[in-house]
């Protein structure tokens, strides 16, 4: 399972989008804030796709696919978190900037302690699909892909987390 610290940072990745989107609004007002909130996700962003790259640096193991179903609404889902500030929360003084952080860490506890690393919109932007397979031993699990998958094919993969698995392209 990936660090503490990995997880907070792929969580952080996962809200890069919304990053750029507080900045733009912030910027004009409250430059300083503006710029913390985009260099949290812009280093969240840089950590999810350095840990990628050292995950497919991992030895990696083959299983057959027995059964999957594609899961990539799971991402579409976690975006609709990216409404709510907008909706529920005007931004124009101190308490709604509280409010709003205490709905991040508690967001971020969850997202950490569930081991969710694999449901982030950042991951669909750089072209990876998400899939839940059961394997020929009935195992159950997350896989990372990016190409599509097929029923009964073997593929090599790399271990993410808990039950998450990266699949590791021919040549790498």
């Amino acid at each position: 399972m990936p660090s503490v610290v990995t997880r907070i940072l792929l969580f952080l990745s996962s809200y890069f989008p919304l990053s750029l989107i507080f900045f733009v609004i912030l910027f004009s007002e409250h430059h300083k804030v503006a710029i913390s909130i985009l260099a949290l996700g812009t280093g969240g962003l840089l950590w999810m796709l350095l840990y990628l790259k050292n995950a497919k640096s991992l030895s990696p193991f083959q299983l057959k696919i027995a059964a999957f179903h594609k899961r990539d609404t799971e991402a579409m889902a976690y975006i609709v978190t990216y409404i709510i500030p907008f909706l529920a929360i005007p931004l124009h003084g101190w308490k709604e900037g509280i409010a709003l952080s205490i709905f991040f860490i508690v967001l971020g506890i969850l997202y950490v302690n569930s081991n969710m690393i694999h449901i982030n919109p950042m991951l669909n932007l750089f072209g990876y699909r998400l899939y839940e397979i059961t394997t020929e031993d009935n195992g159950v699990h997350s896989l990372l892909a990016k190409r599509s998958i097929r029923h009964l094919e073997t593929v090599k993969v790399v271990k993410l987390g808990d039950e998450i698995l990266l699949e590791k392209p021919n040549g790498t």
